[in-house]
């Protein structure tokens, strides 16, 4: 019986855009988030500085699935923006890590997601069994929430 108590486990997850799951997703790197730090002092201080908090900062997030013959869909996405359609090219989206029933136990969202670099298969004859060809996305988004 699955430990209800320890850490969730990394392998069940669903990635929405636009509140519509797309499936086939095998690698989501979760992206960090952090602040910048701004130094200050004034003359009568001592001589160490104060460490003031600035702007929030994001890590691009990255997702990777298998290509698949008739979903292009990550390629059209990217296209879009190419093309300079960029309020097209805006899309919300979350990732949700799901608990060992397949329920949704920690969601997160990203606001005016958008994809700067689609990456199509590497390809390899060589490969040993043959290998799975995957596309990736790196998305930018103008904010990551992690709701309660």
């Amino acid at each position: 019986m699955a430990d209800r108590h320890g850490p969730l486990r990394t392998g069940r997850f669903v990635v929405e855009i636009d509140g519509v799951q797309v499936d086939g997703f095998q690698v989501v790197d979760l992206p960090a988030r952090s602040t910048k730090e701004t130094e200050y002092r004034e003359g009568s201080d001592p001589d160490h500085q104060r460490k003031l908090a600035g702007g929030t900062e994001y890590e691009d997030l990255t997702m990777e699935r298998g290509a698949k013959k008739n979903d292009a869909s990550l390629y059209e996405w990217r296209r879009s923006i190419d093309q300079g359609k960029m309020e097209e090219g805006r899309k919300d989206l979350a990732v949700v890590l799901q608990d060992e029933n397949g329920e949704a136990a920690i969601r997160w969202e990203f606001t005016n997601a958008w994809p700067k670099r689609y990456d199509p298969p590497t390809l390899d004859a060589t490969a040993e069994g043959g290998g799975v060809a995957t596309e990736s996305v790196t998305i930018v988004f103008d904010e990551m929430q992690r709701p309660e």
